[in-house]
């Protein structure tokens, strides 16, 4: 099972049978790749397919992710069919519709993101002893919001988000000082991106949002209704809410492209409106390296929704995944 990714303008798809044909802008036939072997489809430049050829890829459970050719930003994601079990489903409504169990959910989400923040601080510490003091303070203030969500067990949603926006407020511009100083962030800035390093973590989380839209339609739970994340028109909520305990893997990921060169400023433009975009020539890096992490993530984030989705189905929410989280 592999990933196809399209990031030639004018290239054509067409579905016959079990078979996906690519052909160039003029028609000619360049492919011919049996459905059964992809994974997904991820096309980040202007490709041509009928309705008809969707269905084909849908219909073989092959998810089609459409990203903006520029800026990167997600467009339009096609699933299959949810799970049939729609039990989960209803089980899902009627446990986050109890604000306690929505805040014990939430809270794991918080705990799990934060304890992998401070191991991705930890590991660029080993690589990096120069910094050992801003990831040194960063670290203690992650531990000790880490310490209150263990110590204080009924902390009320607003109160877990709060926690969230403390530990990223530490944990950014420790993380930021391990890039070289002249593609180094000032802060997170997203929609747009303004530098190299903000642009690869933004192009990171949108896949990374994909995959997990995909896992919680496989288990078959509702994407857009989540803890952590509130539900919002267009944004699946429970997508948004599997993806935080990863975020630490995507950053750590990131650091290591630049920190090897496989990611240079070199691939990053910037234009008019003065987002930063990632060049086509770095984009095939990132294709090929994420191609191969990618899988990893997608068995994670598959084994965590079948896991809420066998404690929503029985309404029994106890949502201990900190050491699920914790070993990945």
């Amino acid at each position: 099972m592999t990933t196809l990714y399209l990031d030639r303008s004018g290239t054509i798809l067409e579905a016959s049978g079990e078979v996906l044909e690519l052909r160039d802008a003029t028609g000619r036939l360049e492919r011919r790749i049996p459905i059964k072997f992809l994974e997904r489809v991820v096309m980040r430049a202007r490709c041509y397919f009928d309705s008809s050829t969707l269905a084909n890829l849908v219909g073989h459970e092959v998810p089609v992710l459409i990203l903006d050719g520029r800026a990167g930003r997600r467009l339009a994601h096609w699933v299959g069919a949810p799970h049939n079990d729609a039990r989960r489903r209803w089980g899902q409504i009627l446990t986050l519709a109890e604000p306690d169990a929505a805040a014990t959910l939430a809270r794991a989400f918080v705990h799990a993101k934060i304890r992998r923040q401070r191991r991705t601080l930890m590991v660029i510490g080993s690589a990096r002893p120069d910094l050992r003091k801003p990831i040194w303070d960063a670290s203690q203030t992650l531990q000790a919001i880490e310490r209150r969500l263990h110590d204080d067990p009924a902390l009320p949603l607003d109160t877990l988000r709060g926690c969230e926006g403390a530990a990223a407020a530490a944990y950014f511009p420790a993380f930021f000082q391990a890039f070289p100083p002249r593609i180094r962030p000032t802060a997170r800035n997203r929609r747009p991106p303004r530098d190299p390093v903000n642009a690869a973590l933004s192009l990171g989380y949108t896949l990374l949002y994909g995959l997990a839209v995909n896992a919680c339609w496989s288990a078959g739970l509702d994407p857009g209704l989540g803890a952590l994340h509130a539900p919002v028109h267009g944004r699946a909520a429970l997508a948004c809410d599997l993806v935080e305990p990863l975020r630490g893997q995507i950053d750590e990921w990131i650091w290591q492209l630049f920190r090897r060169e496989l990611l240079r400023p070199e691939h990053f433009g910037v234009e008019g409106s003065g987002a930063c975009l990632l060049g086509k020539a770095g984009r095939s890096v990132f294709w090929r390296e994420w191609e191969w992490r990618s899988r990893r993530w997608q068995r994670l984030l598959d084994r965590y929704a079948q896991h809420l989705a066998r404690e929503f189905a029985q309404r029994s929410p106890a949502f201990d995944l900190l050491d699920d989280w914790e070993s990945s």
